[in-house]
């Protein structure tokens, strides 16, 4: 009997296994409290995954249905993309002669395109390992980590083993194809490279990387991504910072979580699944969340919309590229507003304007176009409470469209819209009327973890791109930007190189967490050891330049200067 029950378990992995890789199964993350026979049942699931106490995903045999369960389809994420860490002022504290900070004992998480574990950034001068493991989603064939069915997982055992042998791809063959996450997993925590020179902002800490998976094909579709669009679905994303939580656990290590990942899908105000699951994780002890803005102030993306009063409508235009495969944008109202909306194609075709409902979802065929239109209406968006408008422009013609508004009920006046991110559409498909406030990526706009906005070391300039708050509903965001142009760090197959990007400044600002867990936990010379703590620390440390009045929605509390930071605390302990 014991046998069975073990072939049953093991069946049932390995059919979850296939649901969680296929395109021909849906994943939902469902919010539980507990009872997954309800849940299976109710949505014919053929497995679960739990992620935490609040959150399961769920897989299910996809339908063909020419409407969407947006509110429970996980959301899409892309990659946001030596004197660097000097002017951060971190360089002095891996030689300060009263307190040495390096990182040591703290945890490094990644959730990114790999790494490359063979470069020299991740290898200790005894050509051993400095990576603790690495989780790969995408390759099936190994084992997966504990607690988890798909994926598999190398410890720095195998690793290690890997660095001696002639093949070590045959030993471990995760690979960075991007070099996404090998150039940020070096910016934080890279081993000194004199001949560069090169070294990360916390060179003793321990690295764990997710690979994340790619999107399933299904998703891409729904949400209209060029076909080469590099994206990562939610879920993946949460199930990685679970796993990354469970080996600092096992470990008994605090644990920095590095997320450069960043999605224009969602309320951008703290609520969206991901952006809740993160508020909770940043409170633990011993840890710190520290997210990217995201790169999209100048590309055109958002529109801000005040609703002139008395008016019948107002019109939004959107430039769409040629070959676009299609649009997505989000309008989000601001409660407790409502809006309705109709829709003009560049050649005149009409969609009349459709009356707000609370749930209402409507597709059109233009009768002289190849553009079929969705249109959604969610009157009280689950998490915000706030009105959600969902617009699918797929096939969409060439030239200008215009979003008519219309206000039903207008109190505030203001709305938001949001087309996806770069990589997503073409360049040159963006508002004719942009707005750069309002641009931080979600999960940027959440509440506690440390937001990091780019600004250029160099001639301390803001980087053009860097993502601009405030949050929808007002907070400020980011708190603080770091160097993130023009940076020097290591690339795939033994190589270094520059990138801009905020990426890169989350990636300062994650080293700069280890070196104070590693202060607070192990050198004991303070007590701070949580996200919001360490949030705090950095902003009163930060560089601030005159005439620039702080803080602000650009540059948050200034430019990160972790000495400085010590320097103020040292002398409220004197």
């Amino acid at each position: 009997m014991k046998n069975k029950n073990i072939e049953s378990q093991q069946l049932s992995e390995l059919d979850c296994k296939v649901a969680i890789m296929s395109n021909a199964f849906a994943d939902y993350i469902v919010d539980y409290e507990g009872d997954f026979s309800e849940i299976t049942q109710r949505d014919n699931a053929i497995c679960y995954q739990v992620i935490d106490e609040k959150y399961v995903v769920v897989h299910t045999p996809r339908i063909e249905s020419p409407f969407f369960d947006f509110p429970n389809m996980p959301s899409l994420f892309s990659p946001c993309g030596i004197s660097s860490v000097d002017s951060a002022g971190i360089l002095l504290l891996h030689t300060q002669p009263y307190l040495t900070l390096r990182g040591s004992g703290v945890l490094i998480g990644f959730l990114d395109t790999g790494i490359d574990y063979t470069h020299p950034a991740f290898i200790y001068e005894d050509n051993t390992t400095k990576i603790l493991s690495i989780w790969d989603q995408t390759i099936q064939e190994g084992i997966p980590p504990i607690n988890f069915l798909y994926g598999s997982e190398y410890t720095s055992f195998d690793i290690n083993q890997a660095l001696v042998s002639d093949n070590p791809y045959d030993i471990v063959p995760s690979i960075d194809e991007i070099g996404h996450g090998t150039f940020n997993a070096g910016v934080a925590a890279g081993r000194y490279i004199e001949r560069e020179p090169f070294v990360g902002a916390a060179p003793d800490a321990e690295i764990i990387m997710v690979k994340l998976k790619p999107a399933k094909e299904y998703l891409k579709e729904i949400y209209l991504l060029r076909e080469d669009a590099v994206a990562y679905q939610e879920n993946d994303i949460m199930l990685g910072i679970q796993y990354l939580m469970q080996q600092a656990s096992i470990y008994g290590r605090p644990l920095v979580i590095c997320i450069t990942v960043g999605s224009n899908q969602g309320s951008h105000d703290g609520t969206s699944i991901l952006e809740e699951y993160l508020e909770r994780v940043s409170k633990i002890m011993g840890y710190a969340v520290v997210v990217a803005a995201g790169n999209e102030a100048n590309l055109g993306h958002h529109y801000l919309g005040n609703y002139p009063e008395g008016t019948p409508f107002q019109d939004v235009d959107i430039s769409v590229a040629e070959n676009e495969r299609g649009i997505c944008a989000q309008i989000w109202a601001q409660r407790p507003d409502v809006y309705s909306v109709g829709i003009l194609s560049p050649i005149g075709s009409v969609v009349p304007r459709i009356a707000p409902s609370i749930q209402l979802q409507e597709e059109f065929d233009l009768l002289l176009e190849r553009t079929r239109i969705y249109i959604e209406y969610q009157l009280i968006e689950d998490n915000s409470g706030d009105q959600l408008i969902i617009l699918r422009l797929q096939n969409p013609t060439p030239g200008i469209w215009t979003i008519r508004i219309y206000g039903d009920v207008v109190v505030t006046g203001r709305y938001n819209i949001w087309l996806d991110r770069e990589g997503w559409i073409f360049p040159r498909t963006q508002f004719l009327s942009p707005n750069i406030s309002d641009t931080i990526t979600i999960p940027g706009t959440a509440n506690t973890p440390i937001t990091v906005g780019a600004y250029n070391h160099l001639d301390n300039s803001i980087y053009i791109g860097s993502g601009r708050g405030p949050t929808r509903d007002g907070r400020l965001k980011p708190e603080i930007v770091a160097p993130g142009v023009n940076v020097i760090g290591p690339l795939p197959n033994n190589q270094y190189g520059s990138r801009t990007g905020t990426s890169i400044s989350a990636s300062h600002v994650a080293g700069a967490a280890a070196l104070i867990l590693q202060g607070a936990i192990f050198e004991g010379v303070i007590g701070i050891t949580n996200t919001r703590s360490i949030k705090n620390m950095l902003n009163r440390g930060a560089t601030r330049r005159s005439p620039i009045i702080y803080p602000n929605y650009v540059w948050g509390f200034g430019e990160l200067d972790l000495i400085n930071s010590y320097e103020i605390l040292r002398g409220r302990l004197d």
